[in-house]
């Protein structure tokens, strides 16, 4: 039953950090009407703003108008995660007829334009 049990637990914290580990699509896979050129110019702004932190260089987690960069340690006797969100400028399209403020993606007339 202990053995069982414990191949169990194994299996599990195994499926669980690699699930941890994947990017999600999110912006990326959502801003599908931006020109290529500009897609990918915003994808690499993003990439380039987690490789320039040294203790969070890899790009964790995308949403429409927010992204985390951060990094994992396990060396075997420590084991942490960081992790630091940034939202896109306010501005930034997210949509059709729609723009991020303030990390949330709105219609461009709910807007504050004054």
């Amino acid at each position: 039953m202990q053995l069982t049990l414990f191949i169990v637990i194994v299996t599990f914290a195994h499926l669980s950090c690699e699930a941890q580990s994947q990017v999600s699509p999110g912006i990326f896979g959502e801003m599908n009407y931006l020109p290529k050129d500009c897609k990918d110019r915003l994808k690499q702004q993003i990439e380039d703003k987690c490789s320039g932190h040294k203790f969070q260089p890899l790009l964790v987690e995308s949403t429409v108008c927010k992204f985390k960069c951060g990094d994992e340690h396990n060396n075997g006797y420590t084991q942490a995660q960081t992790a630091q969100i940034f939202f896109l400028k306010d501005g930034t399209p997210c949509g059709h007829s729609r723009v991020c403020i303030k990390g949330n993606c709105v219609d461009t007339c709910q807007m504050t334009f004054v």
